[in-house]
């Protein structure tokens, strides 16, 4: 587990303010904005299982990082 929170450390650290990170698996697309993960789009939009499967996971790993992960508009 310490090799994955290096990791989210390591790609949270290497986005400028307003960089976006994609995750090709299931289309979720996150924005680095003040000092958080933003996950401003889902493609295709509707929400779906993998979306919100990859998305908790994301928010898990993150968090361990002590990296918060939000949902715009949530």
């Amino acid at each position: 587990m310490e090799s994955h929170t290096a990791w989210c450390r390591m790609v949270f650290d290497s986005l400028n303010e307003g960089g976006t990170w994609a995750v090709p698996r299931s289309g979720l697309i996150f924005t680095k904005r003040d000092g958080k993960l933003v996950l401003t789009l889902r493609m295709p939009e509707v929400p779906n299982e993998i979306q919100d499967e990859d998305f908790e996971l994301i928010r898990q790993h993150f968090a361990l990082a002590e990296i918060q992960v939000v949902e715009e508009g949530a």
